[in-house]
């Protein structure tokens, strides 16, 4: 039967390369829990199948014995593999129904007519960041490359800014900056551990991670020290002096800055002028075209690049992912099991962020930029000076907290707001001890959870007063809203520089599954049963962690004692 293609995808859709120097690429790993006894069931890496590319361009699959990330100093990159799938429809009656989505191999691929000579891959990658922030376009490069289904060979991505009226380039084409390289993969007819070898694939592998600049960019001063340091390599300094971006100061009446505004090299020194600095990283869009008898079918996908990740095993909690979920998901099902794995996976993740990072010195900073802000004190909510976080920001501040931050935590914990955050966010991580502090504790999850910025639509047509109580959405547009204070998370800055949330969709599940749990408490007792306060499923064997698998049987056995006991004493 003729099968013809109704739909070309690339998968993954969406990548995230990562800088780094070395030439091995970062092998491939996943996130699991912790199974060791002493783990406390956290999140741990633990290794898994990587494809390795061959001299020939073919990939060989191994699972690594232990994960490196760096090689002689120098970090391992990022490269994500990027695969062509494909839905078919057959003639006739099978012509109604659709498959569903399925890899392309290049063995299918010849079944349904085409070949590898019949395939484009078209990688355009770009860096904007100078061009957005002068609006001069000539400040702005990009690369693009073009591969045939058969070429195997890795590719350059060498970027260079385009001749616009009125502007000077600022990466010339003769010195032009490396974006990374795409490559083909060889399909090879092979299962290896469960990896067809024969899909059709194609590899990005990003930059080193360099730093960019015109010839007088060699040393300046840190922010906060003062102290001068390298600021580009001399062998780096090929960017044109004569570019609008060497000249970029910020000024408002001359650019529309994005905000915050003071994220460029130069921009707390002196007059703030740019130090004409750019680096490696990149956007781009990868395009794949199936021509098969005359149609061509088109698919694309989206690849960004950061800088390593330095705490690779720390689950960020808001990620890419929450922001799609909170775009395009439903209102999550309060009674359904998958909603309260999906709180108590989000306060795991939240104690890992809480690990990662000092508390103190981003309430120091917070509490300064509040400074420049114009919010007035609202009653019902907490403090927004220095008194945030202390004794006199009760009640979101508890005997707990201010036990762990009063006069003489500094001699017990050098950081004693990190030391807090840690001990109050560790426990729970358990769920029973979070199912408990969310059932009886419903008013304060909603008094010290700050509130996320609401979608237009939820948005009043006219701008709330300042002094306006508390609000399940806030407004950008009031001052008091983008002011940093104690509620969840503290004191961390959002893309626009203002008090950070977690999405609408985490919030709103947050506060619907307190209120489930509370009205079950609160419910006659012969309602009081596990299944009415905690919806869920039994949970089997096979999907437990080793420990949570060893506690169970232990738990078990202890059970089986008692009862046995209790069973010796009713014979007597």
């Amino acid at each position: 039967m003729t099968q013809r293609i109704v739909s070309l995808l690339i998968v993954p859709p969406l990548a995230v390369a990562r800088l780094g120097a070395s030439d091995t690429p970062l092998e491939a790993f996943e996130w699991r829990e912790d199974p060791t006894i002493h783990g406390d069931g956290r999140t741990v890496i633990a290794p898994a199948v990587t494809l390795a590319v061959q001299r020939d361009g073919s990939v060989f699959p191994y699972v690594p014995g232990h994960l490196r990330f760096k090689d002689g100093g120098l970090y391992r990159p990022v490269a994500p593999f990027f695969e062509l799938w494909v839905v078919l429809q057959g003639e006739g009656e099978a012509a109604a129904a659709e498959q569903k989505p399925m890899p392309l191999s290049h063995k299918l691929l010849q079944e349904i007519g085409g070949s590898l000579e019949g395939i484009a891959w078209v990688v355009s990658v770009a860096n904007l960041k100078a061009a957005r922030r002068t609006g001069d376009r000539a400040c702005g490069f990009s690369a693009e490359v073009r591969l045939h289904g058969d070429q195997y060979a890795a590719r350059p991505l060498l970027a260079w800014s385009p001749r616009a009226p009125g502007g000077e380039p600022l990466v010339l084409a003769e010195r032009p900056i490396l974006l990374g390289h795409a490559q083909v993969i060889r399909p090879i007819a092979a299962h290896e551990i469960g990896v067809d070898l024969d899909v059709l694939r194609l590899r990005y592998t990003p930059a080193a991670g360099e730093v960019y600049g015109p010839p007088g960019a060699d040393t300046g001063p840190a922010p906060g020290t003062m102290r001068d340091h390298l600021i580009v390599r001399p062998e780096n300094r090929i960017l044109n002096p004569s570019a609008s971006w060497i000249s970029y100061d910020a000024n408002y009446a001359r650019f529309d800055n994005p905000e915050p505004s003071d994220t460029y090299d130069g921009a707390d020194i002196g007059s703030g002028r740019s130090w004409g600095v750019v680096d490696d990283t990149c956007d781009g869009i990868i395009e794949a075209q199936v021509v098969i008898n005359g149609i061509r079918n088109i698919a694309r996908a989206r690849i960004v690049t950061g800088p390593p990740d330095f705490a690779p095993d720390r689950r960020p909690f808001v990620s890419l992912a929450d922001d799609l979920a909170d775009r395009e998901l439903a209102p999550p099902d309060v009674d359904a099991p998958v909603t309260l794995a999906e709180i108590a996976d989000l306060f795991r993740r939240v104690f890992e962020t809480v690990s990662l990072f000092n508390l103190d010195a981003l309430r120091s900073r917070a509490i300064s930029e509040n400074s420049d802000r114009d919010g007035t004190p609202v009653t019902g909510l907490p403090l927004t000076d220095q008194g945030s976080m202390t004794a006199k920001d009760k009640p979101f501040a508890d005997d707990k907290l201010i036990d762990s931050v009063g006069p003489g935590s500094a001699a017990r914990f050098p950081l004693p707001y990190a030391a807090a955050a840690s001990s109050i966010h560790g426990p729970l991580t358990d769920l029973d001890q979070l199912l408990f502090f969310l059932t009886s504790n419903r008013e304060r999850v909603r008094a010290i959870l700050r509130p996320p910025w609401g979608a237009f639509p939820e948005l009043s047509p006219t701008t709330p007063h300042e002094t306006a109580p508390p609000r399940e959405r806030r407004d950008p547009r009031v001052a008091r809203d983008q002011m940093h204070d104690m509620r969840m998370p503290p004191y961390m800055r959002d893309s626009d520089a203002t008090a950070l949330s977690i999405t609408r969709r985490q919030y709103d599940t947050i506060m619907a599954v307190a209120d489930r749990l509370t009205t079950a408490v609160q419910s006659p007792p012969e309602a009081q049963t596990l299944a009415a306060i905690v919806p869920t499923r039994p949970v089997t064997p096979a999907e437990m962690s080793p420990l949570r698998q060893r506690v169970r049987a232990a738990v078990s056995l202890h059970e089986a004692r008692r009862q046995a006991g209790a069973a010796r004493e009713d014979n007597r």
